[in-house]
């Protein structure tokens, strides 16, 4: 007792205690300037242990010496037990007080200002905020058991650090599509809200769900800190939220331990085998998934700018680089496919790209099989398996019951039917439950345009022309589409509103391509064939040759001999049984040629059980066949 006496006396307690706070400080302001300057990570393990080894000098001058007004003097010794030292004390008791002020402060800096976490919006970059695009209603009433998880927020400023988020959101999203009970909006939509500073209750409106995941990630070198919160739509209440500092590799743990979290969140079982399907979907290579989003970014370009072909290269630059690391990463090949196809299908329409080399078109074939194999190879469910198979019978002329395989496929669980599924749907022994397939990836990605595209366009082969009106109207009100507008002009023209069609397509469609094709078919609709053919000569006299275009134009222009011949010409080229599928899909009137015109596809078609002639879903009063 003598001897804590004498140190409580010496001020060593009150000297140490705020060593240590100052030490925790110190610390904490390291944590988050670091990565805003890019401190490398060894600086915070040596300050750590010089920090440590500190403390041993503090605790011998605390003992050795007094905090006096004339500065630090040497303490006599022990024949001065007993005398109290009131100066140093009280000064001591303020350091203390005022460096645990400054503890609280860069704590709610950290928590607030870095992390911006709002109370309900979460994290977001101010400065990159866009207006958001037209609100779109739910498409159902929202289940509780739904939840978006939106892209998290990179608040370091590395090259790949947005990637390395988004990939880490994507996992999460893989991760929580594991679990029967619950409706996860798919990447597509949720990743439509990127950047943008909308109110999470006006998100979950747009994605039908009850539910918002939202969070942010730092990194420095092999430092990560990533926040994560779900918030519940209605009234803002946060249900769960967590901050994980880990390294880098342990970014898989982080991601499948905020998965679970969730779930436990909105009182969902977890079995041991949905937590290790939970664990082991997706990729465990960072690298892999940082060049998946990048190869994904070209992909996305691709579909939206004029040089496809190019960008669809780069794309797959980074798509290989990602199966090279992850071979496992399913997605990969699917993306990796579409350079392959597009290549086949541009030739066998007979149409010229600049981009194509003979090479290409001798080495695509190949290459194509080659993804849908791996794809079914590393396949983690009957879905992603389904898809590769159903692609690859359609792509490659494996018709023996196609049209069973494509009811299998509609029957498989998961959100995202096959590729090509929509090409059979005018053949289909049951169109109905192809649109059933579409209706239900709306569902899961409620903003995605080829749920929206496709149910359109289904839904005017089936006749339920006004349907398939009020759908493309309030899918086009969220995003432009050419296949859209060009359905939305068709169906307004095949129930009699052919003014209306035509106004409608001089105002939405941009891209004058598209504008020319839609107006040569809508003059076919009034029988005006003199302006149907106009608007196809000023097509092909802009854009070159074009055989599936100009075989569509064509029959509905009534010309039989014309389109039975361009037919043929496809019908002889490789993969033109895939082209002939979509002249039939896109021309929405019925038979586009005689099936005894294209011996190849009429030989694939006896063994597929698919049904032949179409339907015809409205008149075009120029094809009397």
């Amino acid at each position: 007792m003598g001897l804590l006496a004498e140190l409580r006396r010496r001020n060593v307690f009150r000297v140490t205690a705020a060593y240590l706070v100052f030490a925790w400080l110190l610390l904490q302001v390291l944590d988050v300037v670091g990565p805003i300057l890019g401190l490398p990570e060894a600086i915070a393990r040596y300050l750590l242990f010089l920090l440590v080894v500190g403390i041993v000098p503090v605790v011998v001058v605390a003992w050795a010496f007094e905090l006096t007004p004339e500065g630090l003097r040497r303490e006599d010794g022990p024949h001065r037990a007993g005398v109290t030292m009131p100066r140093g004390r009280h000064r001591l008791d303020r350091v203390i007080m005022v460096g645990l002020a400054l503890a609280v402060g860069v704590l709610l800096f950290d928590r607030f200002a870095l992390r911006d976490d709002s109370g309900d919006a979460g994290p977001a970059d101010e400065t990159a905020a866009r207006a958001p695009g037209p609100a779109a209603p739910p498409l159902a009433p929202a289940t509780q058991k739904s939840v978006a998880a939106l892209p998290f927020v990179a608040m370091s400023n590395g090259p790949d650090d947005d990637y390395f988020a988004d990939g880490l959101t994507e996992e999460i999203i893989n991760a929580l599509t594991q679990l029967p009970d619950l409706l996860v909006t798919a990447r597509t939509s949720a990743f439509h809200f990127k950047d943008r500073n909308l109110p999470v209750a006006d998100i979950a409106q747009q994605l039908g769900v009850a539910h918002v995941l939202e969070g942010s990630v730092r990194r420095a070198g092999e430092r990560l800190r990533v926040t994560a919160q779900l918030i519940r739509a209605d009234d803002g209440f946060n249900l769960w939220s967590e901050t994980y500092d880990r390294q880098t590799a342990d970014s898989f743990a982080v991601q499948a331990d905020i998965a679970e979290k969730v779930a436990h969140a909105l009182n969902i079982y977890l079995d041991d085998a949905l937590r290790e399907r939970m664990h082991w979907v997706g990729t465990r290579d960072v690298e892999a998934f940082i060049a998946f989003q990048k190869g994904i970014e070209y992909y996305e370009r691709a579909h939206r700018e004029p040089n496809q072909i190019s960008l669809l290269r780069q794309a797959n630059i980074h798509f290989e680089q990602a199966i090279g690391q992850s071979p496992e990463l399913v997605d990969a090949y699917q993306y990796h496919s579409d350079l392959y196809s597009h290549i086949l299908l541009t030739r066998a329409a007979g149409e010229l790209d600049g981009e194509i080399t003979e090479d290409d078109i001798a080495q695509a074939p190949a290459a194509l099989l080659q993804d849908y194999q791996r794809a079914a190879r590393h396949a983690r469910s009957a879905g992603q398996r389904g898809n590769a198979e159903f692609d690859q019978s359609l792509m490659f002329g494996h018709w023996r019951g196609l049209d069973r395989l494509g009811h299998q496929n509609v029957a498989l669980p998961g959100c995202d039917p096959a590729l090509w599924l929509q090409l059979v749907a005018p053949l289909s022994s049951d169109p109905q439950a192809i649109l059933g397939a579409f209706r239900r990836m709306a569902v899961c990605d409620p903003l995605r345009m080829r749920p929206m595209v496709h149910s359109v366009g289904i839904l005017v082969w089936l006749g339920r022309i006004d349907e398939a009106v009020d759908m493309a109207r309030q899918s086009l009100s969220m995003a432009e589409h050419p296949s859209l507008s060009r359905h939305l002009a068709l169906g307004l023209a095949l129930r009699g509103d052919t003014d209306e069609a035509v106004a409608m397509a001089n105002s939405v469609i941009r891209e004058e391509d598209e504008l020319l094709r839609v107006r040569a078919m809508l003059s076919a609709v009034r029988g005006d064939a003199a302006a149907a053919k106009r608007y196809q000569v000023d097509f092909l006299g802009k854009y070159g040759p074009n055989d599936r275009e100009t075989l569509i134009m064509e029959a509905a222009q009534g010309n039989r001999g014309e389109a039975n011949r361009l037919a043929a010409a496809i019908d002889a080229r490789p993969f033109g049984h895939v082209v002939l599928l979509q002249a039939i899909y896109d021309c929405l009137c019925g038979a586009p040629f005689d099936l005894g015109a294209a011996p190849e596809f009429a030989g694939l078609l006896v063994e597929s059980g698919l049904d032949w002639p179409p339907p015809r879903p409205g008149a075009f009063p120029l094809k009397d066949w």
